[in-house]
């Protein structure tokens, strides 16, 4: 190995070296962080902790620019992937307070074999109800829960926490670097691509919650790489596993489903396009049906989610036009729910990316009309098309429908999907041609060979500065050109790793919400705990939703033996409200009835009702000869109980 080889090499282990310090303290730092009572994990993150993340976020960025090994630059992404989508599931106790904590209380029940054919537990009215509970994410999350926990012997706690952050991490990079190198053949490109993905807030979000719609993201990336190698491919195994991976994308959730299957014909329809040498009116017309066709199905499938899902009632609208003033309607057709009370910053955060990736698309198929035997050009067609299939579909969901199932913001996962490649073209395209630019504009070694290749002008201007002997004027010309050469290396080698790095780390206050309501505390899941160890009896829980949430990580929902009552339950609502009005013993007797139980506990928080609120609830309860069975966090949560 040549010396300035093996310099770099020495080098280049030196700063992997240092980045594995970096990612490290990261990971410390975090648990450092880790608090049992706040709101945003703002409030808590360790003051060293983003300063750290960028500086290591810009040294693999640097790492990525060099000729190291694609598998090695994978694992550090993968590594980096999984520290950026693990903040809630590290520095909260619980969680975040969201839809993960309500899955998890529903998979608990089957970890404990409390239900042992999925969910529901209850039976279901109807053929079509029974279709739709087939392909709830719900019921292939929890096996997949449970398998790993059984498997790990590890808690169902800790699997489901960390279950989606780790998949996440591990298999996203790997599928966008493989879903970009498919149309670019560049390994440079690739892994930047898959590292970018980071940059987006939303898909930043779903990676850090287990929930089903998060499992569906990652099958879908992954039938989207085999979509677009069954473009240019006739090969079988191919096409099963385009189809194995949309199929497993609708069993975890039905919006990545729909989307799925709608990109699959899609992608179908290109490649029949493709396979004609000189494609017709007809075929064109024929791709642009395809278009409508395909981008039509999920405004229709959400409407006629109605025959296999009772309660829900979408349907297609015109209110917004007529209710809304028109700033506002342009406002959510540009950039949809950031319209409403978010900063500048998070706008930016949010629609820089996949702005940038819609105007390199743009020039890339500007491009492809100059040159229409291009190769990838049926990728590159099929990928815009996505794209924007992506923004129609959006913009119907939000302007057009009312009552929808689901947030319609998850479209922009998809989005993000798409954008995350072309963005990385663009920023490496820039680079290059940066690079090209002060290589032309700068002055190579002057030597016989190196005089060839220079323009005339500049030969002649370096000629007459050696045979004039003005040695001041040629020691000036190779300052210009050392200048040149130094800044072409600060802004490739350094300013560009900074630049995204810090775009990378700044995207991370926009992915994780800064304001939020109390996180599941460390004194409600202690009190929950403390009911389930020492209760032998059935018994049913009072409380308010967080109680519920706690109580459902930790009992499960709707658990004969230990009953909470569903975060949505009429009956288990009104009970509170009562027992919050009037604190006495014959609520919890009606709640004993109704759930079949000899012990009823009435759980109140002091941050959740205000201290006065709470002072009244805890003294009436007394007054009404309410046993007290714990008081936890220094007097900030009661538990009441009663028995029969």
């Amino acid at each position: 190995m040549e010396p300035s080889r093996q310099g770099f090499t020495k080098f280049l282990r030196i700063g992997e070296i240092l980045y594995f310090f970096l990612v490290a303290f990261s990971f410390y730092s975090l648990l450092l962080s880790r608090t049992g009572e706040a709101r945003t994990v703002w409030e808590v993150l360790h003051p060293a902790f983003i300063p750290t993340l960028f500086v290591a976020t810009s040294l693999l960025l640097a790492i990525l620019l060099t000729p190291e090994k694609v598998a090695h630059k994978l694992l550090f992404i993968i590594i980096h992937s999984i520290l950026i989508h693990s903040l809630f599931s590290i520095v909260f106790l619980a969680g975040d307070l969201s839809g993960q904590q309500m899955f998890l209380g529903r998979i608990r029940l089957v970890y404990d074999n409390a239900v042992l054919h999925g969910w529901p537990p209850w039976p279901v009215e109807t053929v079509q109800s029974l279709v739709y509970e087939w392909f709830r994410g719900i019921n292939f999350q929890a096996a997949l829960s449970v398998v790993f926990a059984r498997m790990l012997s590890i808690d169902i706690l800790w699997i489901h926490l960390f279950l989606v952050p780790v998949l996440w991490g591990v298999f996203t990079p790997i599928a966008v670097y493989l879903t970009t190198y498919t149309f670019t053949k560049n390994k440079k490109v690739a892994v930047l691509a898959s590292l970018l993905l980071s940059a987006f807030p939303y898909a930043t979000y779903f990676g850090a919650i287990s929930v089903p719609n998060s499992l569906g993201y990652i099958f879908f990336l992954y039938s989207l790489y085999f979509m677009l190698k069954n473009l240019d491919s006739n090969d079988s195994k191919t096409r099963v596993l385009m189809l194995t991976f949309s199929f497993f994308s609708l069993l975890s959730h039905h919006l990545t489903g729909i989307i799925s299957f709608s990109l699959l014909l899609l992608s179908l329809t290109f490649k029949s396009y493709r396979g004609e040498k000189s494609p017709s009116i007809t075929a064109k017309i024929s791709l642009v049906t395809s278009f409508i066709l395909c981008a039509s199905l999920l405004p229709f499938s959400l409407i006629y989610l109605r025959l296999f899902r009772a309660g829900t009632y979408t349907a297609f609208t015109l209110d917004k036009f007529y209710e809304l003033p028109l700033e506002e309607i342009a406002g959510l057709f540009l950039i949809g729910e950031l319209t409403y009370g978010f900063n500048l910053e998070t706008i930016l955060l949010n629609v820089i990316g996949p702005a940038l990736a819609l105007l390199y698309m743009i020039y890339r198929l500007y491009r492809l009309k100059k040159n229409p035997t291009a190769e990838f050009r049926i990728h590159l067609l099929f990928l815009s098309a996505a794209f924007l299939m992506m923004l129609v579909d959006y913009r119907i969901l939000k302007l057009f429908m009312e009552r929808l199932p689901l947030n319609e913001e998850r479209l922009w996962v998809f989005r993000d999907f798409i954008a995350a490649p072309f963005v990385a073209l663009a920023i490496y395209a820039a680079g290059s041609s940066l690079k090209t630019f002060l290589k032309a504009t700068s002055l190579p070694t002057i030597s016989l060979s190196s005089l060839k290749a220079l323009p005339k002008r500049t030969v002649l201007h370096v000629l007459s500065l050696i045979f004039t002997l003005n040695f001041a004027g040629l020691r000036a010309l190779c300052k210009r050109n050392s200048l040149r050469i130094l800044s072409m290396l600060f802004t490739l080698n350094i300013l560009i790793p900074l630049v995204l790095g810090g775009w990378i780390t700044l995207s991370l206050s926009a992915a994780y919400p800064q304001v939020a309501p109390l996180q599941t505390t460390w004194y409600e899941l202690e009190a929950v705990k403390y009911i389930e160890e020492n209760t032998k009896e059935k018994y049913v829980v009072i409380g308010d939703m967080w109680t519920i949430f706690a109580g459902e990580m930790i009992a499960g929902l709707n658990n004969p033996r230990a009953y909470y009552f569903g975060e949505y339950n009429k009956t288990g609502y009104d009970l509170f409200v009562n027992m919050k009005q009037d604190p006495s013993p014959q609520w919890m007797l009606l709640a004993m009835n109704y759930t079949d139980t000899t012990t009823a506990y009435f759980i109140v928080t002091e941050p959740r009702l205000g201290t006065e609120e709470y002072n009244r609830i805890v003294t009436q309860a007394l007054q009404n000869g309410i046993q007290v069975y714990g008081v936890f966090g220094e007097g900030k949560l009661y538990v009441f109980y009663y028995e029969k």
